[in-house]
């Protein structure tokens, strides 16, 4: 039997005391015994430690040893095997188990003493060297190889890390554990998030936000059993860290079970989607930023039916979740029944479910060990200490964050990537125009007035230009909207009314009116801002609105949907009367500029000249890790 020591294999000796010893003889075994060996209180024997045996010259274990054969059952093969392992670890460097650098030549210590590259990893202990830690082993071992070109030993057992679930967070098994290491591991499991803070001016009016920083520390570290604890989330920031010093990271943990709910697959997903799809198997964890309307939700579709697993979907507002149970319907034939809600007052979680943000922060008990799936819909627009709330306390193993963009307005896109996965593919406004999956914008234009009176009239004018075109008029109050109905439907226009208290059956006439041409203008509030299925239309006038970036976008892209041949027109109408609207008319202002990119004038000269043919696709930016 052989043990491995320093990289070495060294045979396993075992001795026991002779029987018949005095106590004189007995004393003097023990003092010896403990000198090269470590004692087995199982069957009451010694064994020959090599840790030991380094830390002495051959004359000094010969004379042990010598001593040892009267006193023990040691004959002369094992001492003669013993004295052979000795000259083997004097002859090769090695880093021992406690992290000293061994049988590195005379010659060489004092270069090695005085090398500011090693200096950083190295610490002379009474002349002697050692590895300040083991994060320091792989490291060291190269530089020596490159530099002196001398070859370590070490036990690779030192470098191993077992990584297991239990209790809904993660173990972490080390073989060694030291205070640069406790340290770089309390560092890692400290986050960093933003929280937005209203500034104030000094009459008390609100001038805008701030950004203010706060840590959570989310590791907890058993010093005796080398041992430390994280969220499920941190799975791929610690794996990474280990792996890219040179250790193994063993999983010891399962999946769970599938589930038993058909699903009949009734999609197929775009190139764009296939690759951003295949991206995201690999590890079954990541970010996904596809611009809107680039069908992100296809990719967790495709990801749901082929895993087959307990799912949870969290989403923003009660529109997206009734529209997710539609996708679940209509695009994996999953029956409502089957369904989960957690949300919209319902508390009924299944193996498929659907959950608001916010109620899943207050029932995350029940969610906290039931799913192996996690989809984070609108994650670029979810509060962070909601988000960090619900990704750190789900123990789900695969995750997949679908954001428009990769960056947050308040820089907390780096919280995303630790607690889903990195950011693996990236499709702008650009792209998605250039691959004919959006609409090229043809105008963004605002138009400032003086007083609601002028307002409607320059809304009028716009109108009129777009006589032919298919409008969505936009506002943030039902008073405004009913207004302007009645307003539009004396003036003759063919339009229809669409409000949080229209019937759906109402709601459902009015689309195939605007669809089939009975009309071409649908006046709305909020209620069409997301989270329902909205007629292909090609212009759109934002009336009133809030200074929300996400409310403007949602709103441009309900006029984005592609055809052959088509532009869209986008109108901003601001009475510079209103001090709200002039505040949210400058909050939202940003989001122009997602639109505006290089080639877009030219794409729209060619869609208006029917060469949309010769529109060359600009290639999707992706990270990928061939």
């Amino acid at each position: 039997m052989t043990t491995n020591y320093g990289g070495l294999t060294a045979p396993n000796i075992s001795f026991f005391k002779r029987r018949g010893l005095s106590e004189e003889e007995f004393q003097e075994f023990l003092r010896l015994a403990r000198e090269i060996a470590n004692y087995n209180p199982e069957d009451k024997s010694w064994s020959i430690s090599p840790e030991k045996l380094e830390r002495k010259d051959k004359g000094e274990v010969a004379r042990i040893l010598a001593r040892l054969k009267r006193l023990s059952t040691l004959g002369d093969r094992e001492v003669s095997l013993v004295l052979s392992m000795l000259d083997d670890f004097k002859q090769k460097a090695r880093i021992s188990s406690d992290l000293r650098l061994l049988g590195i030549p005379g010659s060489l210590l004092d270069k090695l003493a005085v090398d500011s590259e090693l200096g950083g990893f190295v610490v002379f202990d009474g002349g002697s060297p050692r590895l300040k830690s083991v994060m320091f082993v792989k490291k060291v071992a190269g530089l020596l190889r490159e530099k002196y070109g001398l070859e370590v030993d070490f036990d690779r057992g030192l470098l191993k890390v077992e990584v297991r679930r239990e209790n809904g967070e993660l173990v972490w098994k080390l073989s060694y554990l030291d205070k640069l290491l406790f340290s770089k591991v309390s560092e890692l499991g400290t986050l960093r998030y933003y929280i937005e803070k209203a500034v104030l001016s000094g009459e008390g009016e609100f001038e805008g936000t701030e950004l203010v920083e706060r840590r959570i520390r989310v590791v907890r570290i058993d010093w005796h059993k080398k041992e430390f604890f994280t969220p499920v989330a941190l799975l791929d920031k610690f794996e990474k860290f280990f792996l890219d010093i040179g250790f193994s990271v063993t999983r010891v943990f399962e999946e769970r079970s599938p589930i038993s709910i058909n699903m009949q697959r009734n999609f197929s997903l775009l190139p764009h989607q296939e690759e951003v799809y295949r991206l995201w198997s690999r590890k079954r964890r990541g970010t996904v930023a596809i611009f809107t309307r680039g069908g992100k939700s296809f990719i967790a579709l495709q990801a749901i039916h082929d895993l087959h697993l307990p799912t949870i979907v969290f989403v923003t507002t009660k529109e997206l979740l009734e529209t997710w149970i539609t996708y679940f319907e209509k695009y994996l034939g999953i029956p409502r029944s089957f369904i989960g809600v957690l949300g919209t007052g319902e508390q009924k979680i299944r193996d498929i479910t659907v959950a608001t943000y916010t109620s899943a922060t207050k029932y995350i008990d029940s969610i906290r060990s039931r799913f192996e799936l996690a989809i984070f819909d609108e994650a670029h627009h979810v509060p962070a200490s909601t988000f960090k709330q619900v990704a750190l306390q789900l123990d789900a193993l695969y995750r997949l964050a679908l954001s428009a963009t990769p960056e947050r307005r308040d820089r907390n896109e780096a919280l995303l990537f630790e607690l889903c996965g990195e950011l693996l593919y990236k499709l702008t406004y650009e792209d998605l125009v250039s691959l004919k999956v959006v609409a090229p914008i043809e105008v963004m234009d605002a138009f400032f007035v003086e007083g609601p009176k002028e307002k409607i009239k320059k809304l009028l004018d716009l109108l009129e230009r777009h006589k032919n075109g298919k409008i969505i008029i936009f506002t943030q109050y039902l008073q405004t909207a009913n207004k302007l109905f009645e307003v539009l439907r004396q003036k003759g226009y063919k339009a229809e009314l669409i409000t949080g208290e229209t019937p759906e059956a109402k709601r459902e006439n009015s689309f195939r009116n605007f669809v089939d041409g009975r009309s071409n203008i649908i006046v709305t509030t909020t209620v069409l801002d997301e989270g329902i299925t909205v007629p292909d239309a090609d212009v759109a006038v934002i009336y009133e609105g809030t200074g929300e970036g996400r409310q403007m976008i949602q709103r441009i892209g309900r006029v984005l949907g592609y055809l052959p041949g088509k532009t869209a027109k986008i109108y901003e109408i601001i009475d510079v009367t209103n001090p709200r609207e002039k505040s949210a008319y400058r909050r939202r202002s940003w989001v122009l500029e997602l639109y505006r990119t290089r080639n877009l004038e030219e794409i729209v000269r060619a869609v208006k000249e029917g060469r949309e043919d010769k529109i060359k696709p600009s290639y999707q930016y992706h990270l990928d890790s061939f």
